[in-house]
């Protein structure tokens, strides 16, 4: 009996490990799909009903999301370089490890490459305006 289970742990171990990011990859899709196809049904219905579609209604409509990309790109480039950094710090205090450092300085270097051109953006948004 101890045998099947020792057999076991491995194998729950190993699908825990991989599955678990597919499992909250799906969820979050599934549940992002379902906002989608709400508020694409309730627009289908007022269309339907010959309603007059103003920026005040379709916000009003569940399941509505605005882009903002600009904020979007500022912040995912701060976040990479946080991730950069606590990576980098792993490999000088714990691993101290010449991959992880690297590892560490791409992913810190990717956050500055985003974090720079979410600012860009930014500027040219502003001086478009202007």
């Amino acid at each position: 009996m101890t045998s099947i289970i020792d057999a076991m742990v491995p194998i729950f171990g190993i699908v825990g490990i991989f599955g678990m990011p597919v499992f909250v990859v799906w969820i979050a899709l599934h549940f992002n799909n379902k906002k989608k196809e709400q508020f694409h049904a309730s627009l289908q219905k007022l269309i339907e009903s010959g309603q007059q579609l103003s920026p005040e209604l379709l916000q009003s409509i569940p399941g509505y999301v605005e882009e903002d990309t600009k904020d979007n790109d500022i912040k995912g480039g701060a976040v990479l370089i946080g991730v950069g950094v606590g990576v980098v710090l792993i490999g000088a205090l714990g691993l101290n490890s010449a991959v992880v450092w690297t590892a560490g300085l791409l992913v810190m270097s990717l956050g500055l490459a985003l974090l720079g051109f979410g600012i860009y953006n930014a500027k040219q948004a502003r001086n478009d305006a202007s």
